[in-house]
């Protein structure tokens, strides 16, 4: 019984941490998520170019990852509805953009 308790007792912190983190991750990026309508346009000077995204307001938001900003670049004429989440990435584009980093979860052209 007394090595019953004792692994219990190691077991419940390393539990405890494990299921805390999870749960406060889950609700950061659920709070993060939010909804920009804007244009993609393309920043920089060739060959050091970049796509962000202008929002209506003005604001100015660098894409990540990669992938999504080379797909992004063929809507520049396009105003767009993005779902985005906010990100901690550090990539050119965010150096300059002052909206921060966002990573485009869905989008639409509304026109």
């Amino acid at each position: 019984m007394k090595n019953i308790v004792r692994h219990f007792l190691i077991a419940l912190p390393l539990l405890c941490l494990f299921s805390c983190a999870t749960v406060n991750r889950a609700d950061v990026t659920i709070a993060e998520t939010v909804k920009i309508i804007g244009r993609v346009v393309i920043f920089g000077s060739e060959p050091h170019t970049f796509a962000g995204i202008v929002g209506e307001d003005g604001t100015q938001y660098a894409i990540y990852p990669p992938e999504v900003e080379a797909e992004l670049r063929e809507l520049q004429v396009h105003l767009i509805e993005f779902i985005v989440v906010f990100s901690d990435e550090q990539v050119y584009g965010s150096l300059f953009l002052k909206g921060g980093t966002v990573k485009p979860v869905s989008w639409e052209i509304v026109r």
